[in-house]
């Protein structure tokens, strides 16, 4: 792609028409689902968003939406805990533990960078995004203070992009509103002389203008960078709408150019049918039910009203003088002239009422809150059930997924990269030494969230269920446990946890706690050895002694023996 104007307007509007497919949707997502979300006139700022809409009578689609976000968002990326984790691709440097420590040192300084970050604020707002149009996407960028980096959510229509041969995302474009003084401090050189006249003659009524900047990105070199971005005024100020570009000074030279290291806008789609470009998220599914739920809370409201105030048959000389408030007086001389209902409203409430709750829990349904939300609507839940409702808890997370591993694979995992990158690149990693810098290889992603964890719950329901086995078979004969490596199973255990080196005692001091623990097991036995040889030779001893006494005892008895049969052989 060349950085001519017209060339990238004309990509630009090629990219709009691949999107209006899904445009038409979106709209109907924003009026019935997320009020005050959606740019659709990409070439001028909307005027003052609405939170709320008419359209929307009951509210539950939207408080379904926030359940699913909350929960994700609570079991994704948690910042009351670790929610990713750096491992060496290689199973062979993975083993080596001060690799693996000092990968593990950047994990830990990644994680905290964020939280130094608007990652967490953005984050929950994505959700939203993502989960309603089915498309979200992300600006991560590099920061020029002491926080390495700075996030930006961008909404639905303010975006068009096209993916490459990957199936990633590659040529991204984005409309940017920014008002002159905005656009003159940030392209003090390139903006064009009316810009800046208008900061020169600006009153208070400038700040309220806006001029519409055209930013592009695509796969083409920028001196050491494979991507460049590129900023073009497009519009005049204003609040009207443009349907067609037009350039605000003579000039149609870029506002700026720059580089990328990594695609700085990850693209997260939920679901893509076949070939195409944009997704299709929960908001869509549950649209017909939203529609039909808002026509049913609106039939309903206005039986209720006819039934509290029915239309009424009212003499005509009455008319402009029937008083309907309670207590009010209504006078008049001819008593079979009454007032009376114009017809009976006979409305099934019960029947219409169970039926928007059916339709209440379809739209919670496509929402994922049975998910998020059974332990709170199960009210049989007891302690007791513990093992059944955990049981239950991973059967059902497993629905989310394919959606996990594809939020992973084009969102999660291009965002770490990238903040990993820059905080490399600005040298807030320590230095690994120049010895194990050969040896280091590639690095990947695993996500250790609440939500990932249990999408590889099965590896370890397989080592729970072996070990468990193997526990009730030793105890009718114990030679079993010789088939077990239980250092391997632990390790095997804590890799799929994601126990980070702190709390998992890396190998070198296992072996050197069971040395230990040898040579103190030596030093016991030789000692109670010595005891019992001390023991021994004490009782040999005393042995020895009372036979001597025993002896002298004798020799005694026989001298007095002796002596005692002289003396009677004498008399």
């Amino acid at each position: 792609m060349s950085k001519d104007y017209s060339k990238a307007i004309a990509q630009y509007q090629e990219l709009k028409n691949e999107r209006s497919e899904w445009e038409q949707e979106w709209r109907q997502i924003s009026e019935y689902l997320l009020p005050g979300r959606g740019i659709y006139q990409t070439y001028a700022k909307p005027r003052k968003r609405k939170l709320t809409t008419q359209r929307v009578i009951n509210t539950v689609a939207e408080d379904a939406l926030y359940v699913l976000t909350s929960g994700m968002h609570g079991g994704l990326t948690s910042p009351s805990r670790p929610w990713f984790m750096l491992e060496w691709a290689d199973p062979r440097i993975a083993k080596f533990e001060p690799l693996k420590a000092w990968l593990q040192q950047c994990d830990q300084r990644l994680h905290k960078g964020l939280h130094a970050s608007n990652f967490y604020s953005v984050i929950n707002s994505f959700y939203i995004e993502y989960a309603g149009f089915g498309t979200g996407s992300m600006y991560v960028g590099e920061d020029v203070d002491d926080v390495p980096f700075k996030f930006e959510l961008l909404t639905a229509g303010e975006y068009a992009f096209s993916v490459g041969g990957s199936g990633k995302t590659d040529i991204f474009y984005r409309t940017i509103f920014m008002t002159p003084r905005q656009v003159v401090e940030r392209f003090p050189d390139t903006a064009s002389k009316e810009i800046k006249q208008m900061v020169k003659e600006s009153t208070g009524q400038a700040e309220t203008r806006y001029i519409t900047v055209l930013e592009c990105v695509y796969p083409e070199k920028y001196r050491d960078k494979p991507f460049t971005q590129v900023f073009y005024e497009t519009t005049a100020t204003g609040h009207a709408t443009v349907h067609s570009p037009t350039t605000v000074g003579k000039s149609q030279d870029p506002l700026g150019i720059y580089g990328f290291y990594e695609f700085p806008y990850p693209v997260a789609r939920w679901n893509t049918i076949g070939s195409d470009i944009y997704g299709v998220g929960p908001g869509s599914r549950a649209l017909p039910d939203i529609k039909r739920l808002q026509q049913m809370e609106k039939a309903f409201l206005m039986a209720t009203h006819k039934a509290i105030n029915p239309p009424l048959n009212a003499p005509a000389r009455m008319k402009g003088k029937l008083n309907t408030l309670p207590g009010g007086y209504n006078y008049y001389s001819n008593p079979q002239e009454t007032v009376n209902e114009l017809y009976q409203v006979r409305f099934d409430y019960q029947g219409v009422g169970s039926a928007v709750e059916r339709v209440e829990q379809r739209i919670q349904r496509n929402f994922f809150n049975d998910i998020f939300l059974t332990a709170a609507r199960d009210p049989n839940a007891s302690p007791y059930k513990a093992t059944e409702v955990n049981v239950r808890e991973q059967e059902k997370m497993l629905r989310l997924g394919p959606v996990i591993e594809r939020l992973q694979h084009e969102f999660l995992q291009p965002l770490i990269e990238r903040c990993f990158n820059i905080m490399l690149r600005k040298e807030m990693f320590e230095p690994l030494p120049p010895d194990l810098v050969k040896m280091a290889g590639e690095y990947k992603i695993s996500l250790i969230s609440p939500l990932a964890t249990a999408q590889r719950s099965v590896a370890l329901q397989g080592i729970n269920s072996f070990m468990a086995f193997i526990g009730q078979a030793a105890q009718f004969d114990p030679s079993i446990l010789d088939n077990v490596d239980a250092d391997a199973a632990a390790r095997e255990f804590a890799d799929i946890t994601g126990v980070q080196l702190g709390v998992l005692r890396p190998q070198e001091k296992v072996k050197e706690i069971r040395a230990q623990r040898v040579k103190a097991q030596a030093a016991e036995q030789q000692r109670q050895q010595q005891m019992e040889e001390a023991q021994i030779g004490s009782q040999v001893q005393n042995q020895n002694a009372q036979s001597r006494k025993t002896s002298a005892e004798a020799a005694t008895t026989m001298i007095e023996g002796q002596q005692l049969a002289n003396q009677i052989g004498l008399m």
